[in-house]
């Protein structure tokens, strides 16, 4: 299986060999496809599987197929923390290098001024942290009634993390005529019901996920005088 395969335009191709990538991990053999089609998507999946690419190249290929003069922010990202925002933005440098389509990740411990100057110029895809998108939404320097694509990124980890209400805010912002792709590491009750209420007719795909309770963990701690002591981890 190549990205070939996947029906991904060339300049995206290039670019991912380019980045030295030559074919897609399972995640993104199974998810492609049904992004391309403008399908919602759940996908249940463990970080580090490539999941980041999943949704990056499909959404610069559904955004290549409009004319290149959009002005509005057209795909939100919300994800839970400032590297993951700093990573997704990356990833679509790296994709995009071969189209006419610019991106921009924005978090609380950035330079405000420069952010707001970022935001003056053309962004098509907006990765944010969702309380910094809130306030530079109350701020009135960003629209979000243009959204086409809305991913929900480590939705387990902003749950835990309480961001949830925040999201909840967002949600109230953005187009209900859109495509939702959400994405989580472990799928417990409460994060399926949240799932729910914002995709609509969604593929359900699970790769490898996290259990939503981990038993308990044996794990050898190596002090530095030599003598080691076996810990007992509980994980939640």
């Amino acid at each position: 299986m190549s990205f070939k395969n996947l029906n991904l335009i060339n300049p995206i191709i290039r670019a991912v060999t380019e980045a030295g990538y030559s074919k897609p991990t399972p995640i993104q053999h199974l998810v492609i496809p049904y992004i391309l089609e403008r399908k919602d998507i759940i996908t249940c999946a463990q970080t580090g599987m490539g999941k980041i690419a999943t949704f990056v190249m499909p959404i610069l290929q559904l955004l290549k197929k409009y004319a290149p003069e959009h002005v509005n922010i057209r795909t939100l990202i919300l994800t839970p923390t400032r590297e993951l925002a700093i990573q997704t933005e990356e990833n679509f440098g790296i994709f995009s290098k071969y189209l006419p389509i610019s991106q921009l990740s924005i978090f609380g411990d950035a330079s405000a001024g420069s952010q707001l100057a970022a935001l003056r110029k053309r962004v098509d895809i907006l990765v944010a942290t969702p309380s910094r998108l809130l306030d530079l939404i109350n701020q009135r320097h960003i629209d979000l009634s243009k959204i086409e694509v809305l991913v929900l990124d480590e939705v387990d980890v902003m749950i835990d993390m309480g961001c949830v209400n925040d999201v909840k805010k967002v949600l109230k912002l953005v187009p209900k005529k859109r495509q939702t792709l959400f994405f989580t590491a472990r799928m417990s009750s409460n994060i399926r019901a949240f799932a729910e209420t914002i995709v609509n007719n969604a593929i359900e795909i699970t790769v490898n996920p996290l259990p939503s309770i981990v038993q308990d963990v044996q794990q050898p701690v190596y002090m530095k005088k030599g003598k080691n002591l076996s810990a007992k981890i509980q994980i939640i």
